[in-house]
C-alpha cells in the first residue's frame, strides 16, 4: 500500500535532485512505511544500518538514504551493498545539499508512504522496533498523534554525569521528567528514565530514532535556521507539532545509537551552536518565560561555560574544552548582541527528483 504524496505544490524553483530506485525483489514488512536516513560522510555506517534493518522480521516499505557528502563514497557503498542482497523494501539514494535538517526535507519530498521514520546513520534498530512505532500511529483510533519517539536503549536507566549532578544540586534545572521541555529552555536526560512498556505522553522525539504521521509535513517542516550540523533540531520541531499534535514516548521500540564520531562540527562552532540553537528555541516557544526562569537559564549558560572551563584547566594538555567553553561564550554573548531569528516559509514542495529505475538483484 502506497500512501498519497502530500498534495503541496511544487515551487517553480523547485531544486532538482539527482538519485536512482532499485526496487524490492520481494517486499516484505511494513509497505505503509518509509525510513529516511540523512547522512553525511559515514559510508560504513549506512552499509551496517541497511545489513541491520534487512535482517529484521518488520522493515519498512521504503528505504531512503539522503546523502549530503562531498565525495561519493556513501553512494559507492550503498551500490556495493545492494546488488549482493534481495533487500526487503525499495531502496532509493538521492544526492542532496548537505544540512540534517535540509535532508530530513528532501527525504519528506522523496518518501511515498503514510508513516515516515528517521534514523541516524549510527543507530542499531532492534527486532520489533518498526512494527511497535507503527503501531502507535494504527492503535491511534482518533488520529491524534503526530509523533512517536523511540527508546534508545542504550542511554536509558543509567547514572546521571558529573556534569548534570552538580546542575541538579545548584538547582539551575527541574527534576523533571525526561522528553518535557521547561520554560528555562531545559530538558532533562533520558538516563533518568528506565525502560518502561507501553506510550507516554510528551514534548519531544529525538530526532535520530524517531516516526511522523505524513499529515504532519502539510504544515511543517525541519526549520532550516538549523543548517548544517544541527543540535536541537528535533526539539523545536516537536514544540510546532506538538501545538496541533499529541507527541508519545513508544517504550517498546527498542534501539542503539552508537553515536560516530565523524561529520561532526569542531568545538569551539559546536559549543557557540549549542547556545545559540538554545536560545532560539527558548526564545520562540518560551516566551512568556518569567524573570526566575530567565535567571536560571543565563546561569545554567555561565554553569556550562564554568564547568569546562574548569574541566580543561585541571587537563590542560588537551584543548578541546577549552575551545568548546570558548565557543559557549561567544554563542552567549552573540545572542545578546545578535539574537537569532528566523521566519518559517510556508510549507511547498521545494524538491523534485530524477531517480533513475536500477533492476532488483
Amino acid at each position: 500500500m502506497t500512501a498519497a504524496v502530500s498534495q503541496n505544490r511544487a515551487d517553480p524553483a523547485a531544486l532538482r535532485l539527482q538519485g536512482w530506485r532499485r526496487r524490492a525483489a520481494q517486499l516484505r514488512g511494513l509497505e505503509d512505511c518509509s525510513l529516511v536516513v540523512a547522512t553525511y560522510c559515514r559510508p560504513r555506517e549506512v552499509a551496517t544500518l541497511l545489513d541491520n534493518v534487512a535482517k529484521l522480521p518488520d522493515p519498512p516499505g521504503e528505504f531512503l538514504i539522503v546523502d549530503g557528502s562531498p565525495d561519493r563514497d556513501t553512494e559507492e557503498a550503498t551500490t556495493d551493498w545492494a546488488p549482493d542482497r534481495s533487500a526487503p523494501f525499495d531502496l532509493i539514494y538521492v544526492r542532496s545539499p548537505a544540512g540534517l535538517t535540509r535532508q530530513r526535507n528532501v527525504g519528506i519530498e522523496a518518501s511515498t508512504r503514510e508513516i515516515v521514520f528517521f534514523l541516524d546513520d549510527d543507530c542499531e534498530p532492534l527486532p520489533g522496533y518498526f512494527g511497535a512505532m507503527r503501531g502507535v500511529f494504527r492503535e491511534d483510533r482518533k488520529g491524534e498523534i503526530g509523533a512517536a519517539g523511540a527508546s534508545i536503549v542504550n542511554e536509558m536507566g543509567l547514572p546521571l554525569s558529573r556534569r548534570w549532578r552538580l546542575r541538579f544540586l545548584l538547582h539551575l534545572v527541574p527534576r523533571g521528567e525526561p522528553r518535557r521541555y521547561y520554560p528555562m529552555a531545559t530538558s532533562v536526560p533520558s538516563t533518568l528514565q528506565p525502560r518502561f512498556s507501553g506510550n507516554r505522553v510528551v514534548d519531544m522525539v529525538p530526532g535520530g530514532a524517531s516516526a511522523f504521521r505524513r499529515a504532519v509535513f502539510d504544515r511543517h517542516r525541519f526549520s532550516l535556521f538549523f543548517d548544517g550540523y544541527a543540535q536541537g533540531e528535533d526539539l523545536e520541531m516537536s514544540l510546532r507539532v506538538g501545538r496541533e499534535w499529541k507527541i508519545v514516548w513508544c517504550g517498546d521500540a527498542h534501539v542503539r545509537h552508537w553515536h560516530a564520531l565523524g561529520g561532526r562540527p569542531g568545538t569551539f562552532a559546536k559549543g557557540k551552536m549549542e547556545v545559540r540553537n538554545r536560545f532560539f528555541i527558548w526564545r520562540r516557544h518560551s516566551p512568556d518565560a518569567s524573570l526566575a526562569d530567565k535567571c536560571r537559564f543565563w546561569l545554567d549558560v555561565a554553569y556550562i561555560f564554568g564547568y569546562d572551563l574548569a574541566a580543561y584547566c585541571a587537563h590542560p594538555f588537551s584543548g578541546a574544552r577549552l575551545a568548546l567553553a570558548m565557543g559557549i561564550a561567544s554563542g552567549a554573548v552573540s545572542c545578546i548582541l545578535r539574537p537569532p531569528r528566523y521566519e518559517e516559509p510556508r510549507v511547498r514542495r521545494t524538491f523534485e527528483f530524477d531517480l533513475a529505475e536500477r533492476p532488483a538483484s
